[in-house]
């Protein structure tokens, strides 16, 4: 039990001396905490001057960096757009060459197609022309042959005329003859009827005085009948003759017509070769009109179509060619932007440092000392 109050008022003791060493820590942590706090405002004081000063220089730059930015932005920008005024003019420079260019080919493309329409023009001109020389020396051809034709068919029918007038005067020649053979044979006939007649008479004459009587009474007779039968046999010794003259006579008017007529159908088939001729000239007008009234059409036909043609190529020549270029101005020139409105830095003040938080130099002596008066106080440490 000593030993236990021993060591009980040794805790005490302790507990005492812990109070006294834990005010006096208390008190020098005060001390300090008081120090740093003297510490941190001038700490706070310093670092609200840098900070100041750095804000002022940082708005100085600033500015200064803003100003020098917007000088170079602007005579960057200056020299840009003075650079693009070139370059403009240089491309409209180039535009107008190739507009002058284009006008230049299409000028000569114009000229080629007129050059072209009249060559082809020229050419449907000879063509007609080919064509109506080629008509007029086929048109003389015809002429001339209507020409041959009616030269020969004239001497043909001259032919026929002479012929006509051969036979006409061959049959007056040989009616004539038949005329004056019947003429003559009358004639003949009847002086030989009258010699025959004066023969009988005579021998009638000399019957009657030569003889008497009977016998010269048939003498006389006799002769009276031979006188009778040689004028009935000279009668118709000249009737046959004018039969036969007559036949001949029929037989040349049937010769003359059937000649005459020969005649007639030779001068109608000159006729009709005449005509034939005459058709065939005027056919082969016709036809050598039509094909040259044909062939007119045609060329009028190919002179629409080249025209159209050279309309055609004149279009194309106008949609190729380059449109006039138009010089668009030059872009804006550039304006300093509105000036920049600054705003300086918030002065800095220094820093708000609160009062240190002092501890209680009493609360651990006082500790101490409740601990140690608990530790004797306590019934245990009594019966123990």
């Amino acid at each position: 039990m000593a030993a236990a109050a021993i060591i009980a008022g040794v805790g005490a003791v302790a507990s005492i001396a812990g109070g006294i060493m834990g005010s006096s820590q208390a008190s020098k942590n005060n001390a300090q905490a008081r120090k740093n706090a003297q510490k941190q405002k001038k700490f706070n004081k310093k670092v609200a001057k840098k900070t100041n000063a750095f804000n002022e220089k940082r708005d100085a730059a600033e500015q200064a960096n803003y100003h020098a930015m917007r000088d170079y932005s602007f005579e960057t920008s200056i020299k840009n757009w003075e650079r693009g005024k070139e370059l403009q003019d240089f491309a409209y420079a180039n535009k107008l060459k190739q507009f002058e260019k284009s006008n230049q080919i299409a000028s000569a493309q114009f000229g080629l197609n007129q050059e072209a329409a009249v060559q082809a023009f020229e050419g449907q001109i000879a063509s007609v022309e080919d064509m109506f020389l080629a008509n007029q020396y086929q048109a003389e051809s015809g002429l001339a042959a209507l020409k041959d034709a009616y030269t020969e068919q004239a001497f043909n029918i001259k032919e026929q005329d002479t012929k006509l007038l051969g036979i006409r005067s061959n049959r007056n020649l040989r009616t004539a003859a038949i005329t004056n053979q019947i003429d003559s044979l009358m004639t003949a006939g009847s002086l030989q009827k009258q010699a025959t007649l004066v023969e009988g008479l005579i021998a009638e004459g000399k019957a009657a005085v030569g003889q008497a009587g009977g016998t010269r009474l048939k003498a006389k007779q006799s002769s009276a009948a031979a006188l009778q039968r040689g004028i009935i046999g000279l009668e118709a010794e000249l009737t046959g003759k004018r039969t036969q003259a007559g036949i001949e006579l029929a037989q040349l008017n049937a010769e003359t017509s059937l000649a005459i007529t020969g005649v007639g159908l030779n001068l109608e088939k000159i006729n009709n070769a005449i005509e034939n001729a005459e058709g065939e000239a005027e056919y082969n007008g016709r036809i050598m009109s039509s094909n040259m009234n044909s062939f007119i059409n045609q060329t009028e036909r190919n002179i629409l179509e080249l025209i159209q043609q050279k309309k055609y190529a004149d279009i194309n020549t106008f949609a190729a060619m380059m449109l006039e270029p138009e010089f668009t101005g030059y872009d804006p020139k550039p304006e300093l932007p509105p000036e920049r409105e600054f705003v300086k830095s918030m002065k800095a003040i220094p820093g708000f440092t609160p009062s240190p938080a002092q501890q209680s130099v009493w609360a651990p002596l006082i500790s101490g000392i409740g601990s140690a008066a608990s530790g004797m106080s306590n019934p245990d440490f009594y019966k123990k």
